[in-house]
């Protein structure tokens, strides 16, 4: 299949490209700075890279590469310095969803195109009663008004609930949600639709993990109708 990754270089976007070259798919990887992928993923013969911030790219040229494109990964996010919280683009997340979307809606009617966007545990599913003790409901309303990533991630996913919805033709989506993120090799790993841990007892996800899901979502039609207009939670499986 031929698949579009935003945020490529990102810690959990280099292993969702890599797995899908693996797995013998075309990758389009948007990226700032190429060379942070390993020589031997560029090199590789099914991978084109485009050379941009996201944002910088004109709506044509959005259309131009999703045209044909059978699933988008957004592994977008923002760097973990003051700069890149507080920074601009504040809307990182969001405003790549609104437009990766809106560059799909453009083009010639076709079978739906997936659209994974990678979010956060942080984020809650408006659809469950999700419980949350009165100190992390205060922290995340803490968060959501002095932490611009916070605030992000929840427009990204209430982009995705509300304005495309669950009966749009040519987008379907499905929102992971990692819990507490580790670099750490491939293992098992367990999904649910809330989150079992709290906010303060998160549960180790391995990127790798991350990556291993969003790619099998793409790859294995039973697991994305068990989680397309749903918001999975990933974490590693209990020891």
């Amino acid at each position: 299949m031929k698949i579009l990754v935003a945020g490529a270089t990102g810690m959990t976007g280099r292993h969702v490209v890599n797995q899908l070259l693996q797995n013998g798919h075309q990758v389009r990887a948007i990226v700032r700075t190429p060379d942070k992928l390993d020589s031997e993923i560029l090199s590789h013969r099914n991978l084109t890279v485009i050379k941009a911030a996201i944002l910088d790219l004109t709506d044509e040229e959005l259309q131009a590469h999703v045209m044909d494109c059978d699933a988008i990964v957004s592994c977008l996010g923002h760097v973990l310095s003051f700069k890149g919280m507080f920074g601009a683009p504040r809307n990182l997340c969001a405003e790549a969803t609104r437009r990766l979307c809106n560059a799909i809606q453009i083009r010639p009617q076709s079978p739906p195109t997936k659209f994974i966007l990678m979010n956060t545990v942080g984020v809650k599913n408006p659809h469950l009663n999700e419980p949350r003790t009165i100190v992390e409901r205060l922290v995340l309303s803490l968060l959501h008004y002095t932490i611009p990533p916070q605030r992000d991630n929840e427009l990204a996913a209430a982009y995705l609930i509300d304005e495309i919805g669950s009966i749009n033709p040519q987008i379907e989506w499905s929102i992971v949600r990692p819990d507490s993120l580790i670099n750490a090799d491939i293992s098992q790993y367990e999904t649910a639709q809330s989150p079992s841990t709290g906010l303060f007892s998160g549960r180790p996800t391995a990127r790798a993990n991350v990556a291993r899901f969003m790619v099998s979502l793409i790859e294995d039609e039973p697991v994305w109708h068990q989680w397309k207009f749903k918001m999975p939670v990933i974490m590693n499986a209990a020891a």
